[in-house]
């Protein structure tokens, strides 16, 4: 952590006021209020509002104290995911190189119902934002509408520009690697009363596996076009995914299909298996050729 944020922070243990301390001393930044417990001397001082009652005017106090915060750490905290308008909040989640950014959007006014009064401004509203992210290449998805969003460049940080609608949010997904196709492995055939595995990897240009947990939706038809069980979402952690489908004895014989969507870029790919059932009985007996013949009577 580098900074720890203290408010009604009155009475604290000793044991933790020590430990503070400590944090401090190696750099760690701590911003309190007029509240804070004696001991504790903080880096940065905010003086705390009092809620009027007026939902607009606290939230517009409020913004105004973000701001000064803001001001107040430049030079000492740079942030790894920011937004340019204060009513979108982004907040980062990462699994090894790969960020995961949920974008909230709080841009709101009064409404009909208790907004009248002015106590709560319920209605949503959309609202414009770009989000920059601290890392000089990436590769931004968005696993919302599964498609991959444009990017700039600039003093070091990639920058994409979103829209969110009323009450609206994303989960963005920047990895190190561009997403090129899905590959789903599974043995050609499988006898009925049987188990087998269907292997999916998410990979990039080279063919390795994009290392992020993409989400996949992978939807299962017998030889009968039913959607089969074990059809549902999976994630592709670190780029791949294992199924087990455990075909019933009396499942139907035939072609099944396979069908991935990974839900980043949106790409999709097929795999078409064979379930042996019993054997087709072709004895049909004599065939009577008139009855075959293909040609139109006349008249």
């Amino acid at each position: 952590y580098r900074v720890l944020m203290m408010f009604d922070c009155d009475v604290i243990t000793q044991s933790i006021a020590e430990q503070i301390k400590q944090f401090q001393s190696r750099g760690g930044i701590v911003v309190g209020d007029n509240r804070i417990s004696p001991p504790i001397k903080p880096d940065i001082l905010l003086t705390p509002h009092q809620r009027t009652g007026y939902a607009a005017k606290d939230k517009a106090a409020y913004l105004k104290i973000a701001e000064q915060l803001r001001g107040a750490l430049a030079g000492k905290y740079s942030r790894h995911v920011d937004s340019n308008n204060p009513n979108v909040i982004p907040y980062r989640r990462r699994f090894a190189d790969t960020d995961y950014i949920f974008v909230v959007n709080d841009n709101r006014e009064y409404g009909r119902y208790v907004g009248q009064h002015g106590l709560v401004m319920e209605n949503g509203l959309p609202s414009n934002s770009t989000i920059s992210i601290n890392r000089p290449t990436g590769y931004v998805y968005d696993l919302v509408d599964h498609r991959q969003l444009k990017t700039e460049l600039n003093k070091g940080r990639i920058s994409t520009d979103i829209h969110l609608g009323p009450c609206d949010g994303r989960l963005l997904m920047v990895t190190p690697q561009a997403i090129e196709r899905v590959h789903v492995q599974s043995p050609i055939k499988v006898k009925r009363g049987e188990s087998v595995s269907a292997t999916i990897e998410v990979v990039d240009q080279n063919n390795q596996p994009v290392n992020a947990v993409i989400p996949l939706e992978v939807t299962i038809e017998d030889s009968e076009s039913n959607v089969a069980e074990f059809s549902g979402y999976y994630a592709a952690t670190g780029g791949k995914a294992t199924i087990q489908l455990d075909i019933a004895k009396n499942d139907p014989a035939g072609i099944w299909k396979i069908e991935v969507r990974e839900l980043a870029s949106g790409r999709t790919t097929k795999r078409y298996l064979r379930v042996i059932g019993d054997p087709l009985k072709t004895d049909f007996g004599t065939i009577n050729k008139e009855l075959a013949n293909p040609v139109q009577p006349a008249g």
